[in-house]
């Protein structure tokens, strides 16, 4: 067990959600549309930096077993005052989702849960895209019905990504399903 300085965490922190929303992590600036911090694997990259660090960060600045004091389960409960408020990426919906919970009792409810549940449900598959050259994940027809689409998208420094995102009946679907997911 090893425990890191809080401080440091947290301006370690507030740089990695800059970059994440495109902007210089020193002044705050939005970042040049040619700039490294507009490219959507590193902006993917520094969400899942922030999630860890955050995670960190609730965890008093310790990595490894604490001894018992665990957090509870993700609040089921709090789906009913789930609001559909407009169209968004699942990192957008899981922010939304966690946002209802105080995160010192409880877990934080990850992306890659409904994501994962989504594709062994037939809903999202990934896939090698040769034209981009890489991996990626894609709605099926399934998901479509459902509300959740995929559309590809040009970052402003040029590169093409696939955008998956979900509408009301989309969230709707993952709200209601969110119990199996877990």
């Amino acid at each position: 067990m090893k425990q890191f300085d809080l401080e440091k965490v947290e301006t370690a922190l507030t740089f990695v959600e800059r970059i994440a929303d495109g902007k210089n992590p020193i002044n705050n600036d939005i970042a040049d549309k040619d700039d490294v911090m507009n490219d959507p694997v590193i902006i993917r990259s520094m969400f899942f930096v922030k999630d860890v660090l955050a995670e960190l960060k609730d965890n008093n600045g310790i990595i490894g077993k604490t001894g018992g004091n665990k957090k509870k389960e993700f609040p089921i409960e709090t789906l009913d005052s789930f609001r559909y408020s407009e169209v968004k990426t699942i990192t957008r919906l899981t922010e939304q989702l966690n946002s209802g919970i105080d995160e010192s009792v409880y877990k934080k409810l990850s992306y890659r849960t409904i994501t994962d549940w989504l594709k062994r449900n037939g809903y999202l598959i990934e896939t090698e895209d040769s034209k981009l050259g890489k991996k990626v994940t894609l709605t099926t027809e399934k998901a479509q019905a459902i509300g959740i689409t995929h559309s590809l998208q040009t970052s402003m420094s040029g590169n093409s990504y696939y955008r998956v995102e979900y509408d009301r009946t989309g969230q709707e679907f993952v709200v209601q399903n969110l119990p199996s997911m877990l």
